[in-house]
């Protein structure tokens, strides 16, 4: 029985956890959160490859000219029919500056993969669900 009970205790922390993600960081894809975890227990500072989806419409040269200021670095921006535009931020990421990014209006969603630290960056990645819809529009 009491271990019925610790599997209990980690379904209700899980779920705390998944609650505690979609009330503090909306914005910013379950995996990024999971993998920057991860990594922090190793680097304290990490470097990654944001892709930060802007709504239809952002005023993007404002928001370059914030991420230049800010982070000291430029944003690359691509522009997809289907899913609007994105900037690519190579940057050192922790929880705070996904915050940072997420409390932009112009800002949909942010997903991400780790850079540096003699790692290469595998570059902006499309989900399967993304990489299907866009294949749809190649025929």
């Amino acid at each position: 029985m009491k271990l019925m009970d610790c599997t209990d205790g980690i379904i209700k922390k899980f779920t705390e956890f998944e609650d505690a993600m979609k009330t503090c960081l909306p914005k910013v894809e379950r995996k990024l959160i999971m993998e920057l975890l991860q990594t922090l227990k190793e680097d304290d500072y990490p470097g990654y490859t944001l892709q930060v989806f802007l709504k239809e419409g952002a005023d993007t040269d404002t928001f370059r000219e914030t991420i230049i200021k800010d982070f000291g670095v430029v944003p690359a921006f691509h522009k997809d029919e289907e899913y609007g535009e994105h900037a690519a931020i190579e940057h050192r990421v922790n929880f705070e500056t996904l915050r940072y990014l997420s409390d932009f209006d112009e800002v949909i969603e942010i997903g991400g993969s780790r850079a540096g630290g003699g790692r290469a960056s595998i570059g902006p990645r499309l989900e399967r669900d993304t990489e299907n819809k866009l294949s749809k529009t190649t025929k």
